[in-house]
Formats: C-alpha cells, structure tokens, sequence
C-alpha cells in the first residue's frame, strides 16, 4: 500500500488529497484491469474444461464460450451461447441424477417421466433417431468459477505489480 506523508500546513494537506485522489483513480483502473483479466482467463478456463470434461463433440459449444467486460460498470461476464450449455453443466435424466451437479440450484432431472426407460431424440446434426437415458453433469462453468476464485489472488498480485 501507497504511503502518503504531509505536513499540517494546509499547502501540504492540499498536496496529500491530490495525492490520494491520484491514487484513488490509478486504483480504479488496476481493479478495471483486474476484472477484464479474470474475465479474459475466465473464457479460456471455460474452453479448457469443456474439452477435459468430454463435451466437446462438434465444436459449437466451446466457441459459443465469450467474456465481456464493460468499463462503464466494471462487470466481466463469461457466458456459454450454446443453447444446450445448461444440459451440458447440469446433466439430465437418470444418468445425470446418478451423477449430478456439485450446485444443482433447483435443477430437476427428468426421472419419473421417463426414468430408466430413457426416451428417444432425432439429431438435426446426422439426420437420425437416438435413444437415451440422459447424460452426466459436466460442470464446465462451476469448474471454471472455482478455479478463477482459487488463481484470483495471483492474478491480483500480476495486474497491480504492473506499472
């Protein structure tokens, strides 16, 4: 942390505001840089983790992953546009409730509908009818949110060692 020492003249109290409100300002950006940089890292972790965990099958929902930082509000957000992401890191039917979410959050697999019988699905993507009893979590975002808290600090240290 910054010191600032001064007099008790009020030439000298005045100096130490202007100094303090530079550094107010100097810190308002370094924790700008902090945001769009855990952000930025956000995006790749997400990518990293779609392809480890196995959900990586045509490619669209790990180049669906995108950050966005806004300076004016100072919020990074770190989506998946896939619209079938939420089935990806929740899981379904009975296999996903076997296996579920680390923080399902009211999420509801489907197993009293269709429960061990599975239920069948046609694929746009190959033109056929597939058969299912649902899928795993694949925690993607939870795994990205857990990591980003866990190098946080680290990232903190680099963006405001930075001159």
């Amino acid at each position: 942390m910054r010191k600032i020492s001064f007099g008790l003249s009020v030439k000298e109290i005045n100096r130490a505001i202007r100094e303090v409100e530079k550094y107010k300002s100097e810190l308002n950006a370094k924790i700008s840089l902090l945001i769009e940089a855990l952000t930025d890292y956000g995006v790749e972790i997400a990518k990293v983790q779609v392809r480890q965990l196995g959900a990586w099958y045509t490619g669209e929902l790990e180049s669906s992953i995108s950050g966005y930082f806004s300076p004016s509000t100072g919020v990074g957000i770190i989506k998946a546009g896939a619209p079938y992401a939420v089935y990806v890191e929740f899981g379904t039917g009975v296999v996903g409730a076997g296996s579920p979410h680390p923080a399902p959050a009211g999420w509801q697999y489907d197993v009293n509908a269709h429960g061990e019988s599975g239920w069948w699905y046609y694929n746009d993507r190959d033109g056929k009818m597939h058969w299912t009893k649902g899928m795993q979590s694949r925690p993607f975002m939870y795994n990205t949110a857990r990591e980003l808290e866990q190098e946080c600090v680290r990232i903190a240290k680099e963006v405001f060692s930075r001159d």
